[in-house]
């Protein structure tokens, strides 16, 4: 106990221990007085090297003045003047080296605290090591030597051998982040390896750092993976009312053009039955099918001149898609959706990006006949074009224990083409639409593998043009389902204080361009593969509260009247549901 404290920087910690029996019961009692804590004065970096004494200058100190003197602190200072050293050219840097000397003779909030880094404690050479070779083999086996045919050396200075040419030189050389001549790095041979393995076109990778003489060697090799691949799966689908199967099939072309490129042809498909709150009225035989043609490539396909340097770092890739989906709900409607996108993908830090410059997709949709007179919002179902620009960022991060993750999107179509004078594509109308959203999470952790989660996202879209007397369907959201209101039957909740026994009659299903959801679970280990959760969710959906010009029924204008959103009500309508799940 004394030595917990001791670590926080509590130097004067009395701790005093008394039992108590009672009957075949022990009591043991702890009185801890902890007296001050020790706090950071003043803080100081030197070396006894000169030279490293002089490099230390730029290094950012994790200590500040002001905090406790925590044993843990000063280890990760320890570690990151240790990566300090090792991404500056100092291979031989140990732990070791660094030790510190704590002052606390002044009092609690007087003392001092010196980062000593000493490398003549183990001996050897302590010289900053420049990498002079630099070897890639990307086409290495473990099995059997293949004699290289053809060897090139690249911009950076890296000697490429390969039997036959498979990749490209200059694919090889964008995607290492060693060059010969510069001093030796360890944070660019981590993200060298972190980069190559992203790539997924590579089995095994080994990257081999060798002293010779005074400077360094690096062999690099590289395992591919076969050019070509299939994967199928089968997965059964359930959740509260409803139960199916569904599958999936994909053939991979790896490295097509001879620079990491890959291209996924996929197919898939799902059967599901879902029943209705009371399950005993209607039953929705619901199938999808789709497929999808995919090419990867791993850079940003754009002008060099407006790319920087360094964004050959960020992970970059292009996602050129073709889909085509198709859905049928009995009772309701049958849809196809034709799309093409492109999409730019990089990280920078923690922060991944997305950015669709250009998406293009056709919706056309059938109506059952039976359901045509009943759901309201079958007016946001139309046959249309959407030509849409996309940007989205999504970000983790964690502070002690605790870890978040936030994500935003946001999506604008049909503007370009209206500035154009231009309101449709192949005789569809194309839709306005601006749409956004923002999703935060955050994750608390308890003992013995338990866990609290919380979530809360909220989405909104709009639409303009003629006729846009709702947003399109495409554009809007629902409720319902696994990934927010778990209580309830997807497109079967809201919007707004819609009724129960008309969200349940035949054909009658919901969307809405307004949407809000707060929910938190409590998870815990059952056994090291079982894991369960108690979990409560709210929310809802909203129409926004305006006139509705249109030809409606009466149940159809009673959730228009009854789904809108007003400050002073909305709070009321959220609907709440609480289960257990494994």
């Amino acid at each position: 106990m004394g030595l917990h404290y001791f670590n926080l920087g509590f130097y004067k910690t009395e701790v005093t221990t008394y039992e108590t029996v009672k009957r075949k019961k022990v009591i043991a009692h702890y009185g801890i007085n902890t007296g001050p804590q020790y706090t950071i004065n003043q803080y100081s970096l030197t070396s006894t090297s000169r030279f490293i004494d002089s490099a230390l200058t730029f290094h950012t100190p994790s200590l500040t003045s002001g905090e406790g003197i925590v044993a843990e602190n000063l280890e990760n200072e320890q570690l990151s003047v240790l990566n300090f050293l090792k991404n500056n050219g100092y291979y031989q840097a140990k732990l070791g080296w660094i030790y510190f000397e704590v002052d606390t003779t002044r009092g609690p909030s007087t003392s001092q605290v010196v980062c000593i880094v000493d490398p003549y404690i183990y001996g050897g050479s302590i010289e900053r090591k420049i990498l002079s070779k630099i070897t890639v083999e990307p086409s290495f086996s473990y099995t059997h030597t293949l004699k290289a045919q053809d060897s090139v050396r690249t911009s950076n200075g890296m000697d490429i051998l390969q039997p036959s040419r498979k990749f490209r030189p200059g694919f090889l050389d964008d995607q290492i982040f060693l060059a010969r001549g510069a001093y030796y790095d360890n944070s660019e041979l981590r993200n060298t390896f972190k980069n190559l393995t992203a790539l997924g076109v590579f089995k095994n990778i080994e990257l081999d750092i060798e002293e010779q003489d005074s400077t360094l060697t690096a062999r690099i090799k590289l395992v591919p993976l076969p050019k070509r691949a299939v994967t199928a799966g089968i997965e059964g689908l359930g959740n509260n009312g409803s139960l199916g199967i569904g599958g999936n099939f994909s053939w991979d072309n790896r490295n097509l053009f001879k620079g990491g490129e890959l291209l996924r042809l996929s197919m898939g498909g799902s059967v599901t039955e879902q029943r209705n709150s009371t399950n005993n009225t209607w039953l929705i035989d619901a199938r999808e099918l789709n497929s999808s043609a995919t090419l990867r490539i791993p850079k940003l396909l754009l002008p060099e001149a407006w790319l920087p340097e360094k964004s050959k770092k960020w992970s970059p890739r292009t996602e050129m898609i073709t889909k085509v989906s198709y859905q049928f709900r009995a009772n309701e409607f049958n849809r196809l959706n034709l799309t093409n996108r492109l999409d730019y993908h990089w990280k920078i830090g923690k922060t991944n990006h997305t950015l669709t410059p250009a998406q293009l997709s056709l919706i056309r949709i059938d109506f059952n006949t039976a359901s045509q007179s009943t759901p309201f919002l079958f007016v946001g179902f139309q046959d249309l074009v959407f030509a849409s620009t996309a940007y989205r960022f999504s970000e983790t991060w964690s502070k002690a224990k605790r870890r978040y993750y936030l994500s935003a999107d946001l999506e604008s179509g049909g503007h370009l083409w209206n500035a154009l004078d231009r309101d449709s594509i192949v005789s569809l109308p194309v839709s306005r639409f601006l749409k956004t959203s923002i999703d935060f999470r955050f994750y608390q952790p308890l003992v013995r593998k338990r866990e609290l989660a919380f979530r809360s996202f909220l989405g909104m879209s709009k639409s303009w043009g003629e006729g846009a007397i709702f947003t399109p369907f495409e554009k809007s959201y629902f409720m319902g389902g696994s990934n927010d209101m778990r209580g309830w039957t997807a497109y079967h909740f809201g919007p707004g204080a819609t009724p129960e026994n008309l969200l349940q009659s035949d054909g009658f299903f919901t969307a809405a361009p307004i949407k809000l959801i707060l929910s938190g679970e409590y998870r815990y280990t059952i056994q090291e593969a079982l894991k369960g959760a108690i979990f409560i969710d709210a929310g809802n959906m909203w129409l926004y509260a305006k006139d509705y010009n249109g030809v409606f029924n009466a149940a159809q204008q009673e959730a228009i009247t009854l789904g809108q959103f007003y400050w002073n009500t909305f709070y009321k309508q959220l609907g709440l549901n609480a289960g257990i799940g494994l």
